[in-house]
């Protein structure tokens, strides 16, 4: 959600849109494959990949840092980090266990790669996959940092000088315990799946869309607008704080408030791909679903203004019209775009 909505500052004030007779601006972006070599060694390498699970003979996935997401390392870093120092606050110190890079690199991979918990793509059953977790810390892209231990449980043992195995849980809040499922595992964590809230944070609320929670499009609105406002504040906070120490003492103002807390953006871009078990007149197009490689069907998005989500409706119902046409996909650009005399 945007703190300043204008985008032309010196024509009219913040939040308020200029005269003038907003349109829909809609393109197509097609996925197409370059060259028909391309599209067959594509089909020929997933058929292979097919052929291997049905035999059950998956591949084992090899984890590397690299492919791991930065904000959750971080996340988890700072965590440690802060339990560590209320439990040591004269050591000046970390245990190598945290320290990575500067600790033991084949410990490091050695813990790294032999998660202790199970996961579903690493060949687990689902029912052994769901776990209740305690979420104690948020990311800056809004994803629940936790542990089966609870907040005094990870304090003993982080005070130990030890590092447990974490989870990253979308859609949750700090200080809660959830339900999750595990999908698979990660440099140092598990990516899950939320089932269900146990025990809920006095900060959430119901989120203003229906899509929300299977949508990977918004993170946090389960936070009232006033928390998400703080929480963006804490994310620059500790941005500055630890991103070089000769920032360290400088002071983040408040967030902006935005007049418009919803309806406010005037770019959409939905997308649709072209999967083989699906009917042309079948074919979701929308956004990212959360967790998966798949699109969720989305009819309308709250956070565009009143002529994007127009465009959008339109978009769509013009794009299944011709949807045997396309291959593979295409990616939908949908602008409001102002006439000015």
């Amino acid at each position: 959600m945007p703190e300043q909505t204008d985008t032309n500052p010196a024509s009219a004030p913040a939040g308020i849109k200029r005269a003038a007779s907003p349109t829909a601006l809609i393109a197509t972006e097609a996925t197409q494959p370059a060259a028909a070599a391309t599209a067959d060694a594509s089909v020929s390498k997933r058929a292979k990949s097919d052929q291997e699970n049905k035999k059950g003979k998956r591949r084992t996935r090899i984890l590397r840092k690299s492919t791991a997401d930065d904000t959750v390392l971080e996340a988890i870093q700072l965590l440690l980090e802060t339990k560590w120092k209320e439990c040591h606050p004269d050591s000046t110190d970390l245990p190598a266990a945290f320290g990575w890079p500067a600790g033991d690199k084949q410990k490091e991979a050695l813990f790294c790669r032999a998660p202790p918990i199970p996961a579903k793509l690493a060949g687990h059953d689902e029912s052994e996959c769901e776990l209740d977790v305690y979420v104690h810390e948020v990311s800056e892209k809004g994803m629940g940092i936790a542990t089966r231990e609870s907040a005094d449980e990870l304090r003993e043992i982080v005070g130990r000088g030890e590092r447990p195995w974490f989870l990253a849980v979308p859609f949750t809040l700090k200080g809660e315990m959830v339900r999750s499922k595990t999908v698979k595992h990660e440099w140092g964590y598990s990516q899950a799946d939320l089932l269900s809230v146990t025990e809920k944070s006095s900060k959430r609320v119901e989120p203003p869309c229906k899509y929300f929670g299977r949508c990977s499009g918004c993170q946090i609105q389960h936070l009232d607008y006033a928390d998400q406002l703080e929480f963006k504040h804490q994310v620059v906070e500790r941005a500055f704080t630890h991103a070089n120490p000769l920032f360290a003492s400088v002071s983040v103002s408040p967030v902006w408030k935005s007049p418009l807390k919803l309806g406010y953006r005037t770019k959409l871009t939905p997308h649709f791909d072209i999967r083989k078990d699906t009917l042309p007149d079948q074919v979701a197009i929308g956004f990212g679903m959360s967790g998966q490689r798949r699109v969720l069907d989305i009819e309308e998005c709250i956070i565009g203004t009143d002529v994007v989500q127009q465009g959008m409706t339109k978009a769509r119902a013009d794009t299944k019209a011709k949807m045997a046409s396309y291959e593979r996909g295409a990616t939908l650009l949908i602008r409001e775009t102002y006439e000015v005399p």
